[in-house]
């Protein structure tokens, strides 16, 4: 018990990052680049959280294998110090450049991460950053164990130098979110210097952390007001992820044939109900396999990464469903068309082209059969 009072606010931050990430789980299902390295730091610093605890419980305790327990503890800490620096470094350089390939070659900033892991190596064999007894497994402070703070320390301030440096190629406010992503550590890692039982050293990540994903990955709703499918701007997310990734994917591009008509004689409010109906058979065909959107109007998009891929059997899927549909609207609803699959260096915008030329094509000789 008097460890769970001890360490209460590691206990409540490994609570929060846990919550967090049902919460990201849950609600969003949208997946991209910067999300996978925000959960990178998440990662990175609940083993921290845990880590740091440890070190403590297990110094002087004496059975099998905790000599072993206190020095592991002890090296993985001052290991994931530069390793979450670069994590959180990388963050902010996607937010800013959106280029993972520039993190690649950066080595999502790891080389501080390199040396410190040399280091500790040599530190086994030559006590550089601390030492532990053998026999009272007891642990103490190296004499360069200094070296270590002043790398993390400017390493932060590199990261504050580095938003301004770039400011003005995002916006303000983003500015002053990563500002806040990169001084509460410090302020944090500061407090604990004047007193190391004030464990806010990590602890201040997942501060920063929680404000960072409030403001800049819930900053907009990926949800399509009407139709509750998702809008452009996730649709345009998760295409350009998949291609940072490389992934081979298509998309498919659906209109309502005489979707106009219905609003003139029905309504716009009954035009809404046929928009949500067809949105729900949509997300019925499409369930788990594709990132299925609305891009305005009567136009959904539908991404595909099926690589044995029968566009025109999942049309059909979609129209003997209309048919079975108890609403007379969507009973006589007919669509038309057009499927692209991506190219290696074919642009965003040639991709929607061909798959727009295609869905037009069909659209023409529907209403050429619709005469005859």
């Amino acid at each position: 018990m008097n460890y769970v009072v001890q360490f209460q606010i590691n206990i409540f931050a490994i609570i929060i990052l846990i919550v967090l990430n049902m919460i990201i789980r849950v609600k969003s299902k949208l997946d991209s680049f910067g999300k996978r390295m925000l959960k990178a730091v998440m990662l990175a610093t609940a083993i921290a959280i845990v880590m740091e605890p440890t070190t403590w419980i297990f110094d002087g305790a004496i059975f099998p294998g905790a000599f072993f327990i206190e020095y592991a503890s002890n090296f993985i800490l001052f290991l994931i110090g530069p390793i979450l620096c670069g994590l959180m470094l990388s963050y902010v350089d996607y937010h800013i450049f959106k280029e993972p390939s520039r993190l690649f070659k950066k080595r999502f900033y790891m080389d501080l991460s390199i040396l410190t892991l040399v280091i500790l190596v040599i530190n086994v064999f030559k006590p550089i950053y601390f030492s532990v007894d053998t026999v009272t497994n007891h642990f103490s402070s190296g004499d360069f164990k200094w070296f270590h703070y002043l790398v993390i320390s400017g390493f932060y301030f590199y990261m504050i130098y580095f938003v301004l440096k770039h400011r003005k190629k995002t916006h303000a406010y983003v500015v002053k979110i990563f500002l806040v992503f990169f001084g509460l550590p410090i302020l944090g890692m500061f407090m604990q210097l004047f007193d190391s039982k004030l464990y806010f050293s990590w602890t201040a990540i997942v501060l920063a952390i929680l404000v960072t994903y409030i403001f800049l990955e819930t900053s907009t709703n990926e949800q399509d007001h009407l139709t509750k499918l998702y809008n452009r701007q996730s649709y345009e997310i998760y295409l350009h992820h998949l291609i940072e990734l490389n992934k081979p994917f298509g998309i498919l591009l659906i209109d309502l044939n005489y979707f106009k008509e219905i609003n003139d004689v029905h309504g716009h409010h009954r035009g809404d109900q046929v928009l949500v109906g067809f949105a729900r058979i949509l997300d019925k065909v499409f369930h788990s396999k594709a990132l299925v959107s609305r891009l305005g109007g009567d136009e959904f998009m539908i991404i595909l990464e099926n690589k044995d891929l029968e566009v025109d059997a999942y049309a059909d899927e979609i129209h003997n469903l209309l048919i079975k549909s108890i609403d007379p609207l969507l009973k006589s609803l007919s669509f038309s068309y057009g499927y692209q699959s991506y190219i290696n260096d074919m642009t965003v915008d040639d991709l929607y082209n061909f798959a727009d030329k295609k869905m037009y094509m069909y659209k023409t000789a529907y209403k050429k059969e619709m005469l005859v």
